[in-house]
């Protein structure tokens, strides 16, 4: 099964704003805003920091990460799109071999305990989490990945039996995978409750549902979530993850550690982008309300809309990739490709009559 099988549709997707599997567009107030207001360097204008901060109360409203509950986490947006979160989660957390000098100047890895990832997935991101972390290279770590089929829910039985037995240092899920739009809630949560109860971190890549279907961060158990458009990076860290990412200290410009407490000095990392955040910043409180008191009715619209849309593409004679709605995610909605043709012909197609769908 692969990516080549199914297209992919969307109802709206992250924050309405910016991102989604398919084509979309700006909306013109925020068009007219980049037009008219002048940014400027937003490492020395308080201003900046001003936006920044009213951003992080609003996505702790929509996420369920509001200060009380996040009880010693905190928010950090990131310039750039969403592997820069992806990066900055694992990089932060995952410790690098030490190494001492031995006598003859050469250097020599310390052996012990290898840190263990647990990688659990039901589509293209959640399967592809492995191969991100294989690729850092690092001896010290040990990799196990729970791989359902991706038109099968999370097998949750096993993935809690895992961490329960193997102990894991970090797990890895997608709440929704977008190429296929699987929805994981109730697998994120309970494997979040495994995860809760070990010493485990919980890493969770939420960018395809923040904003289009509830995400409990706080009530979940999730360390690391990280959600984006595409030129900011928003991460959530626990106040467990805070404590690993210190004991790691990796401080390139992906990291976290560097955003942990920059606020008190007034002094971001690295010149943040200023019109980004001021956007975000804007949208939030149009779309999801001042203190986030609108968010159930951008949820049920949501629902209503891909539910509409579901049920217009059975009518058309095409088959969803979920049968099942209860695993279809409101923010996107994937379509098996007809037998009868490739994705390549069909989008083709598709684009001579100036309709665009997102698909590989």
């Amino acid at each position: 099964m692969s990516l080549s099988d199914c297209v992919i549709l969307t109802a709206q997707s992250l924050f309405s704003l910016y991102v989604n599997a398919g084509p979309t567009v700006v909306p013109l107030n925020l068009r007219e805003r980049y037009a008219n207001t002048f940014y400027g360097s937003g490492d020395l204008e308080p201003e900046c920091m001003k936006v920044y901060e009213d951003c992080c109360t609003s996505l702790g409203q929509l996420l369920s990460f509001e200060s009380e509950k996040a009880k010693g986490g905190s928010i950090v947006i990131m310039s750039g799109e969403g592997m820069v979160g992806l990066w900055a989660g694992l990089k932060s957390v995952i410790p690098w071999p030490f190494y001492h000098s031995e006598e003859d100047g050469s250097l020599k890895m310390e052996t012990g305990r290898k840190y263990k990832v647990l990688c659990v997935g039901n589509g293209a991101y959640g399967c592809w989490m492995k191969d991100m972390v294989k690729s850092l290279r690092y001896p010290n770590v040990e990799i196990q990945a729970i791989d359902s089929a991706w038109d099968q829910p999370i097998d949750v039985e096993k993935s809690v039996k895992t961490i329960q037995e193997w102990q894991p240092d970090l797990v890895t899920m997608v709440h929704c995978d977008t190429p296929t739009g699987a929805l994981n809630s109730e697998a994120v949560c309970a494997v979040g409750e495994a995860c809760s109860k070990t010493d485990a971190l919980f890493y969770v890549d939420v960018v395809s549902s923040a904003g289009a279907a509830p995400v409990d961060i706080a009530g979940w158990g999730i360390d690391i979530a990280f959600s984006c458009e595409p030129s900011l990076a928003i991460i959530t860290v626990s106040a467990k993850a805070w404590k690993q990412v210190e004991k790691v200290a990796y401080t390139g410009y992906d990291a976290l550690l560097p955003f942990k407490d920059f606020q008190k000095s007034g002094l971001f990392p690295y010149t943040p982008l200023w019109s980004a955040l001021d956007a975000l910043n804007v949208h939030l409180k149009e779309v999801f309300g001042p203190k986030g008191d609108m968010r159930q009715q951008v949820y049920d619209r949501h629902e209503k809309v891909a539910q509409y849309c579901r049920e217009r593409v059975r009518q058309m004679g095409l088959k969803l990739w979920w049968a099942d709605d209860r695993y279809s995610s409101p923010s996107v909605t994937a379509i098996r490709v007809p037998d009868n043709t490739t994705w390549e012909e069909l989008d083709k197609k598709l684009r001579k009559e100036s309709v665009v769908l997102g698909g590989r």
